[in-house]
């Protein structure tokens, strides 16, 4: 291998006209957006590995090596390992933009999400999570009047705060309630609708990579025996939905400013309760009866948006529509279902 050649690789991921300017790249797909504007030509020299890329790659005929041409760049294109990014359809993007976007409102005036529930903090919503409500409410009542706008560098501030609380959090509880108010922020800063494509931070990502991670590792592992089933269940719940959803905003954001996501398998083997109905049934029967959990609850989060996409779930709830639009790129209206067989028969 010639010097040129080593020289040659590299992982950088802006495209090759920014990198000779010397400007900020945004790494749209398939050009970013300085390019377009300017009609140059956008080439990339570790080219996102998009769905439609590999299957258009995959389908090219091999060439003759003897028929190439000398080059003094390599044709090798590395990206980065366990990373597989996707393109998806823009009616899809829309649909897991607004859902995450109405978080916070959804909190404002019920005091809870489909990752936030009160009933977790049985002795009162953490301070974290109480301040949040707050300014969701002063959120809530500027959209009505179409002036959030004002309050966006408030919310990039408040972020910062709890990102900061986050890092120095002592107790798992305030680390939950830290990130569910982080997220709750996020969902108006980073899916921002005035936002500008060209101001794509890649802190924002690494910033929600960090909460799903964090919180996975430092979840406890056995809990004290004063717990009822139910508490025991909304906190394993809780921080499974919160870690989902981190993971899924980092989509929506990377989705909505570069047209393409990038996924790991950690995303993927994530695990999942498909008792979505549990969520939100308060009646408390279910716990009443001491029985053992029934077998096969548990699948992974890769499973259950297989099983969603080929529409083995005829009741599919809001949060596992969002989780098909953010993991597979489809609406629930668009799956067919085909006739009903259990999910463990498919």
């Amino acid at each position: 291998m010639t010097a040129s050649t080593l020289k040659a690789v590299t992982l950088r991921r802006s495209c090759q006209a920014c990198a000779r300017s010397k400007r900020r790249c945004d790494q749209r797909w398939p050009r970013c957006t300085r390019c377009e504007a300017k009609g140059v030509n956008c080439e990339y020299v570790n080219e996102p590995l998009t769905v439609s890329n590999g299957v258009q790659k995959a389908r090219r005929k091999p060439t003759n090596p003897s028929n190439r041409t000398p080059s003094t760049q390599s044709s090798i294109r590395p990206f980065l390992r366990l990373e597989i990014a996707k393109e998806y359809d823009g009616a899809a993007i829309r649909f897991l933009v607004n859902g995450l976007r109405a978080f916070p409102n959804t909190f404002a005036k019920s005091c809870k999400t489909m990752f936030i529930h009160p009933d977790l903090y049985a002795s009162g919503l953490p301070a974290s999570i109480r301040d949040m409500q707050a300014l969701c409410k002063i959120h809530f009542q500027a959209e009505q009047q179409n002036r959030a706008g004002i309050l966006l560098q408030l919310f990039h501030q408040r972020s910062a705060e709890l990102y900061r609380r986050f890092n120095q959090s002592l107790s798992f509880y305030e680390l939950l309630g830290c990130s569910q108010a982080l997220l709750l922020a996020q969902c108006i800063v980073a899916l921002n609708e005035g936002g500008d494509p060209e101001k794509y931070s890649e802190n924002i990502s690494i910033m929600l990579d960090g909460i799903a991670a964090r919180l996975w590792e430092q979840a406890p592992v056995q809990l004290p025996p004063t717990f009822s089933r139910r508490h025991a269940w909304l906190l394993a719940e809780s921080v499974r939905r919160t870690i989902i959803v981190s993971l899924m905003l980092k989509s929506a954001y990377s989705l909505n400013t570069r047209n393409y996501s990038v996924r790991t398998p950690f995303v993927d083997a994530l695990p999942f309760d498909v008792r979505t109905e549990l969520w939100d049934d308060d009646s408390n029967n279910i716990w009443a009866v001491e029985t053992p959990e029934p077998p096969d609850t548990m699948i992974s989060l890769h499973a259950y948006s297989n099983a969603l996409e080929n529409g083995h779930f005829r009741n599919v709830p809001p949060f596992g529509e969002l989780i098909l639009a953010a993991c597979k790129g489809k609406e629930v209206s668009l799956i067919p279902f085909p006739p009903s067989v259990p999910y463990h028969e498919s």
